[in-house]
């Protein structure tokens, strides 16, 4: 609010400055209406902490948020107006001088709205002073009923054994920190998931309290005082209070006292993020001798970064069942839960709700303590969390406190994701654009609007807010979720300031689902009465059913629109008409698939930034014009027309483009002058380029290498995709981008055979990974002339070749080749591969007539450490020089269907070997003698095999954890060996043997077995069900799945 606020001022106060002619009568208004904002503005961080609690303060907060709405309305129409009459002239006007000014009736019309506005603003600010309002500067959120202690109530603790014992034996196990004097490992995670309790417990351990001499316990909270938590460590010790001495007498006694003992402390509930601070302290602890350990309890992942010097350890949410332990202890105590049968149903039921917090587990059960009546549970079962009362189960305001501790910008952020639905997955560049549609994030003198945006989530998330689903290669998130408990807080922020009735604030953001071509008039009739509707999302038919197929007209009116999301919709085209959405910051259409044109007045959204167009497969033409949006920071592909249409040059002036820009039908270009003129080395922002050029065109000339030569983009792309090519060779500035594709090109060889050109443009290779698609012409890398060059794609790392039959030439060394993936590529010089001796990773994948390796090809490979074999019909054999990669850890060979064995000697020198998976290799009945060498193997997995028991080498694995025996179609039981000899078997899965009938009894004594599926197993699955003839033998192990219904 207070951020949505003070962009108001700074709007308001531009428009006084500048818009002189639309004000004439109303600037005094415009005046006193910035003053009262500011004002108000001043007392929010004392209204948002009170509101809570104060319903008076959250009613004012609320009418507040109402008249502050209406202003932006204001402003909007303003703008609109605007930016209408000036395009309408074809821009005769200055920017300083809109010709609003002569509008009166428009200019009418706002003076007597903003008169309005200050007579209910004026009011507003007068009921600040009577509810005490008052100028609260941000503090801190200190509250003592929070401190914590060393002291844990053990029988109240469940699920955190393992973590715990994890993170005891990391602080206990000193040779793995032989250089940190002190070590600092942080624990995360969000507010009432048992932060403080998993501490407790480590603290209490009697591993931790035998290795450690000293043992320390500060409660530090959002007040990071130095002074104060030396004090408190010093009294500890000493356990004796101190004076108030001064912090370098403190600092001097504290040290005396831990100097040469190997400690433990535990700063819990940190929030600091000043890393000065941070060492201020740091520096007086660093005294201790080596092996010394400091443990910090934080939400947020930033105070983690700051002080960890271990890996963090992000705590992990209960399961249902340990939350339902939690939840009847508190609501049961000493009574017997089985005397309330019907409350137990609604107790689990009431337990989902708390999404693994035991903070709220034990919450709720207290709350419910005394009540007795189904009607009492089954009204917290349908209530929310925030509806429950507060001083009773203290869930929210545990978790608030994350929220006022929020910067004020990112509040408003905050709050408005509970528009998503509870559980959901969260696009970031969703989530982005809502925000920047409802102006709660703006630009600053240093960042983008989208990169505020990109900060914030990355802050949320940091805070424990947020929770990862998806991340890219760097680290950034992409997709996130919340949390339900924390959605709950959202939702109860959401609904202080705005209220708990729809019809009492304009709405400003719908989600339509399933709009029909039957209910399009109704959907219109609707949005007819939004006005105020800034984001507009239409959620997509199923493609079978009635979907609407055109815009209605009514969205065409609403002038505050700023982001129109049709994604996956039937349309066929736009309107013209919303062209005069001049608001209109986002407008997404990716996957409108039978979208065919844009509309001809794409040049008027002069505000437009993105423009999505991702898996638009029908899009044949696009408006000329787009060129002028020179707002634009996403346009993710454009159609090249003839000479009417969109043309390749109108890219000159948009070089604040960013992320994907797809090109198509550049065969469409006819003078290399128009590919110049896109100026795509200017566009410094972009990351990845999809050159396109129609590959079954059928010419007798081409101009692809004078076009392609003059689109070369900024050396900053970190992907370029090249579609269609009908190039001799590529164009040596290739060599600059990190990530190339090519598919179905006509090319020879990537720097074509002249040695002059292609061996200089390879040695100076930046590319990192390439990849080779369906080139019938391909003959290699390098021309025949250059083969014997040295120092070529010295940095390449990652190489693919898929379906390339003319691929012939050898491979050439690169130093620092770690993947090799060839697919489809029959005359393959296989001894070449030797000379990539820093091969990782090998791919061999579908060749035809090839019944065995060389045996060289595997030599000079120590480093390799997975190789993977697939789809080979007439492989018979692997060559023997498999025993040369000595650290090779995973090996997969998969539909081989001419391949009876493994070789005995080729095994003998994988001791590293960890995985293996055989795959429809149905003839291969046994893994030869030579698999007694691998000592290191933990995962087995056979998939397809006509073999009628389990191969006896099996029983030579004895780190085997995990063995997966899927299609084996004549198994009809597994040997008496079988739990003899598996001592360390952790998960065993049998999957679709259908003449497997028992289990060996030896089963029984593998008390390692954590895990047994038993799926499609037709004789067994009914035997091991409970009270089954097999249910004795399987009745120990922990988690039992059995699915074996025969569906016919």
């Amino acid at each position: 609010m207070e951020a949505f606020v003070g962009i108001l001022v700074d709007t308001l106060n531009s428009m006084i400055q500048k818009e002189l002619g639309l004000l004439c009568g109303v600037a005094t208004d415009m005046q006193k209406l910035s003053s009262l904002l500011s004002t108000a503005k001043a007392v929010l961080e004392d209204a948002e902490q009170k509101q809570f609690t104060d319903r008076a303060i959250q009613l004012w907060f609320q009418k507040l948020n109402g008249v502050a709405c209406e202003i932006d309305d204001v402003l909007d129409d303003y703008a609109a107006e605007a930016s209408r009459i000036k395009y309408k002239n074809s821009g005769c006007f200055s920017l300083m001088c809109y010709p609003v000014a002569g509008n009166l009736v428009f200019r009418h019309r706002i003076g007597t709205r903003m008169k309005e506005i200050l007579e209910k603003f004026n009011a507003i600010a007068d009921e600040r002073i009577k509810l005490g309002l008052s100028d609260q500067k941000r503090g801190s959120y200190f509250n003592a009923s929070r401190e914590t202690g060393s002291t844990v109530n053990e029988p109240e603790v469940l699920g955190r054994d393992e973590e715990k014992e994890q993170i005891v034996r990391i602080l206990t196990k000193e040779k793995d920190r032989v250089d940190q004097n002190v070590s600092v490992l942080p624990i995360v995670g969000v507010g009432g998931l048992g932060k403080t309790t998993l501490a407790q417990l480590i603290f209490s351990d009697k591993c931790i309290t035998e290795h450690f001499e000293l043992k320390l316990w500060v409660w530090v909270s959002e007040d990071f005082d130095v002074k104060r938590i030396i004090k408190v460590l010093i009294e500890s010790v000493e356990k004796t209070s101190i004076g108030d001495l001064a912090l370098n007498i403190l600092q001097g006694k504290l040290q005396e006292l831990l100097r040469g003992k190997r400690y433990l402390i535990v700063l819990d509930d940190v929030w600091n993020e000043n890393p000065e601070e941070w060492e201020k302290l740091k520096s007086v602890l660093e005294c201790g001798s080596k092996g010394s350990s400091i443990v910090t309890t934080t939400r947020m992942e930033k105070v983690a970064t700051i002080m960890g010097t271990l890996e963090t350890h992000r705590l992990s949410s209960l399961s249902d069942d340990q939350c339902w332990s939690l939840f009847r202890q508190r609501a049961f105590g000493r009574q017997e839960a089985e005397e309330y049968p019907n409350l137990v149903v609604i107790g689990k039921e009431i337990v989902k709700k708390c999404g693994g917090v035991p903070l709220a587990a034990k919450a709720l059960g207290g709350f419910l303590r005394f009540k007795r009546e189904e009607n009492e549970w089954n009204s917290v079962k349908c209530s929310e969390i925030w509806n429950l009362p507060e001083d009773e189960t203290r869930i929210l305001p545990a978790l608030r406190l994350s929220y006022l501790n929020l910067p004020v910008d990112l509040r408003g952020c905050f709050a408005y994701c509970a528009v998503f639905r509870k559980g959901s997955k969260i696009e970031k560049e969703e989530v982005i654009h809502l925000w920047m549609a409802n102006g709660l994030i703006s630009s600053n003198e240093t960042m983008e609007v989208e990169d505020v945006g990109d900060a914030v989530v990355t802050e949320l998330h940091h805070r424990s807010l947020f929770q990862a689903v998806d991340k890219d290669e760097f680290g950034h998130v992409l997709i996130f979720k919340m949390h339900d408990l924390v959605h709950d807080l959202a939702q109860s922020v959401m609904e202080a300031k705005h209220g708990g009735t729809e019809s009492n604030r304009p709405i400003r953001l719908m989600v339509a689902f399933h709009i029909t071509s039957a209910g399009i008039d109704q959907f219109s009739s609707f949005l007819s009465k939004c006005g105020s509707l800034r984001a507009l999302i239409v959620r997509s038919m199923p493609l079978e059913e009635a979907g609407f197929t055109e815009l209605p007209p009514a969205v065409s009116k609403l002038k505050h629109l700023r982001h129109l999301n049709l994604s996956a919709s039937l349309i066929v085209e736009l309107p013209n008409s919303i062209c005069g959405l001049w608001n209109l910051q986002i407008l997404n259409l990716n996957g409108c698939v039978q979208l065919q044109s844009l509309p001809k007045g794409m040049r008027f959204l002069r505000n437009l930034r993105h423009l999505c167009l991702q898996d638009c497969w029908g899009l044949t033409h696009m408006p000329s014009g787009i060129g002028k949006l020179i707002c634009l920071r996403t346009l993710s592909k454009v159609v090249l027309s003839g000479k009417k249409g969109f043309q390749l040059n109108e890219l000159q002036d948009l070089n604040m483009l960013r992320g994907k820009l797809i090109i198509e039908h550049l065969e469409r270009i006819k003078d290399k002058k128009d590919a110049e003129e896109a100026c795509l080395i200017k566009k410094e922002s972009l990351r990845e380029l999809y050159l396109c050029w129609d590959s079954e065109r059928t010419l007798r000339q081409y101009n692809d290498e004078e076009v392609l030569e003059a689109l070369k983009p900024c050396p900053d792309l970190q992907l370029l995709c090249i579609d269609g090519f009908k190039g001799s060779s590529f164009p040596s500035w290739i060599s600059t981008v990190t990530n190339v594709g090519v598919n179905e090109s006509s090319t020879e060889y990537i720097y074509g055979a002249q040695e002059s050109t292609a061996a200089a443009a390879a040695r100076s290779s930046s590319m990192k990974q390439l990849e080779l698609l369906d080139m019938p012409n391909l003959k290699g890398m390098l021309g025949r002339e250059v083969q014997g060059t040295l120092g070529v794609f010295s940095r390449l790392e990652s190489l693919s070749f898929h379906c390339c039959p003319m691929l012939t030439l050898p491979l050439l060394r690169m130093p620092s080749l770690k993947e090799l993936d060839i697919n489809m590529c029959p005359n393959m010089a296989w001894a070449s591969i030797s000379n990539l001796t820093s091969l990782q990773c090998l791919i061999i994948e579908s060749i035809e007539g090839l019944s065995c390796f060389p045996e060289e090809m595997l030599q000079n490979l120590s480093l390799l450490e997975s190789l993977g074999i697939s789809d080979m019909k007439d492989l018979r054999a692997l060559p023997k020089s498999l025993a040369s990669l000595t650290a090779l850890k995973k090996l997969t060979i998969r539909e081989c269907p001419e391949l009876e064995s493994l070789p005995e000697e080729g095994l003998r020198g994988l001791a590293s070997l960890q995985e293996l998976r055989i795959e429809k290799c149905y003839d291969l009945v046994s893994l030869s003698m030579g698999t007694k060498a691998l000592k290191s193997l933990t995962h087995l997995s056979i998939d397809g095999s006509n073999a009628t028991a389990l191969p006896e080498e099996v029983k030579h694995f004895p780190k085997l954890q995990k063995l997966v025996l899927d299609d084996f179609r004549n198994l009809t039981s597994l040997p008496d060996w079988f739990g003899d000899h598996l001592t360390s078997l952790q998960d065993l899965t049998l999957w679709s043997c259908p003449k497997l009938e028992t289990l060996p009894s030896s089963i029984q004594m593998m008390t390692t077995l954590q895990s047994l599926t038993i799926e499609e197993c037709y004789l067994l699955g009914p035997r091991c069900e409970r009270g089954g003839e097999e249910w004795h033998k399987i009745k120990h192990i922990p988690a039992l799945k059995v699915e074996w219904l025969h569906i016919t």
